[in-house]
C-alpha cells in the first residue's frame, strides 16, 4: 500500500490559500474571444516547447508554434515527432475532462506513455520497462516492481490518504511517485506532466488556457530535479520525505499562476481601450496632439495646423468633443478645448 510521507508547513499551507483566490480569478474572468485564441496557442506552444525541452529537445518555441501550426520546419524528424505527440498527448487528456471521463488507472497511465513515443519508439511505447535503469544518481526501483507499484499509486489517487488531502497536493504526489517509479524505458517525465496537467483539470485547476507550468520547470531544470531529489535524500523512517518537493510544487503553480493573472489583467485593459476607441482623422489627431502640448487650445490655434477650412477645423473640434476626447470650456470667444483622460491612449501613439 503506497503511503506517502511529507508535512504540510507554513509555506505550502499560505501558497495554497494565494492559489486558490488567483484560481478563482482565472476560472471566473471572461477573456475577449479574440485575445483567448491567442492566448490559448501560445500557451500550448509554450507548454510543449518547455516539457519536451526538459528531455532535450531542441526546437525553438517558435519552431514548436510552426509545428502545432502545420507547418514545415527544418530540424531532426524525431524532435518534430515528440512535439507533435505531446501536443496529441495534451488533446487527448484534455478532451477527457471536457467530457468528464477521467479515470486515472494503469491503462490511461501507459496510454498517454504511448502517445508521447508514437514513431519514435513503437516497440516500448506504452509498455513498463523490462531492463534496470539509472537517471542520474537516482537508480528506480527494478524491472518486476513497477507493475505492482504502479497499481499501488492507482489504488491511492483513487482513494487518497489523508482524505482531506488538498487535490494540488495530490497531484504533487503522483508527480513525484511516477518519476520514482520511472515506469517505462523513456518518456517517463513527460508521461508524468501530462498526468499532472490531466489530475489538476479534472479537479477544476486548468492551467492549459491561462499558463504553462512546464515553464516554470524548464527556466531551471536543476532546480526542478533538485526538488525531486530531495525526497530521496531527506527520509523519515525509511520513506522518501516529499515536504521539500510539495513546497517547491505548489510555489511553482502559485507563481505562473500569478503571472497568468498579471498578463490576463493586461489584456483585459488593452481589450477595453481597442474597444473603446473609434477611428479619428489625421488633422483631429493633429488637434488633439497640440491640445496636449499647450494644455489648451482655441480653434484659432487649431487653424494654423489644419489642413482643413475654417468650418472645416471647427466641426472636427466639436467631433472629439461628441466623442469624449476634447472637453469644451468657456463661452463664444472666450472658448478653449483640453484634452480627456480618454484621449491619452490616441496621444501616446503619436509622441
Amino acid at each position: 500500500m503506497y503511503t506517502p510521507f511529507f508535512t504540510i508547513t507554513p509555506k505550502i499551507s499560505k501558497n495554497l490559500e494565494s492559489l486558490g483566490a488567483v484560481f478563482g480569478y482565472l476560472n471566473a474572468v471572461q477573456i475577449p474571444e479574440a485575445y483567448k485564441k491567442e492566448l490559448v496557442s501560445k500557451v500550448t506552444a509554450e507548454t510543449v516547447h518547455s516539457s519536451t525541452a526538459i528531455e532535450g529537445n531542441t526546437l525553438t518555441e517558435k519552431q514548436v508554434e510552426e509545428v502545432l501550426k502545420g507547418k514545415k520546419v527544418m530540424a531532426e524528424g524525431e524532435d518534430i515527432q515528440e512535439v507533435i505527440n505531446y501536443n496529441a498527448a495534451l488533446e487527448y487528456v484534455q478532451k477527457l475532462v471536457m467530457n468528464n471521463e477521467v479515470i486515472i488507472n494503469e491503462k490511461l497511465i501507459r496510454e498517454i506513455n504511448a502517445i508521447i513515443l508514437k514513431n519514435i519508439r513503437d516497440d516500448i511505447a506504452g509498455k513498463y520497462r523490462k531492463v534496470q535503469v539509472i537517471v542520474g544518481d537516482y537508480i528506480p526501483p527494478e524491472p518486476f516492481k513497477v507493475p505492482s507499484l504502479v497499481q499501488e499509486l492507482v489504488d491511492w489517487i483513487q482513494n487518497p490518504q489523508p482524505s482531506e488531502l488538498s487535490p494540488i497536493l495530490c497531484t504533487g504526489i503522483v508527480h513525484y511517485q511516477l518519476v520514482a517509479i520511472h515506469p517505462f524505458e523513456d518518456g517517463n517525465g513527460r508521461t508524468t506532466r501530462v498526468v499532472t496537467t490531466l489530475m489538476l483539470a479534472d479537479h477544476g485547476y486548468d492551467m492549459t488556457n491561462y499558463f504553462a507550468l512546464e515553464s516554470y520547470y524548464n527556466r531551471d531544470r536543476r532546480a526542478y530535479y533538485r526538488a525531486l531529489n530531495t525526497a530521496d535524500q531527506f527520509r523519515t523512517n525509511g520513506l522518501p520525505d516529499l515536504t521539500q518537493w510539495l513546497e517547491y510544487y505548489v510555489e511553482g503553480i502559485l507563481i505562473e499562476a500569478a503571472r497568468a493573472r498579471s498578463h490576463i489583467e493586461e489584456i483585459l485593459t488593452k481589450s477595453k481601450v481597442t474597444a473603446e476607441k473609434v477611428w479619428i482623422s489625421t488633422a483631429q489627431m493633429n488637434i488633439l496632439k497640440l491640445t496636449y502640448e499647450k494644455e489648451t487650445a482655441k480653434i484659432a490655434d487649431y487653424l494654423k495646423i489644419s489642413v482643413l477650412s475654417r468650418k472645416g477645423t471647427y466641426n472636427a473640434a466639436v467631433k472629439l468633443v461628441q466623442l469624449g476626447l476634447l472637453k469644451r470650456l468657456g463661452q463664444r470667444k472666450g472658448t478653449y478645448y483640453t484634452v480627456t483622460e480618454k484621449a491619452l491612449s490616441y496621444i501616446k501613439e503619436i509622441l
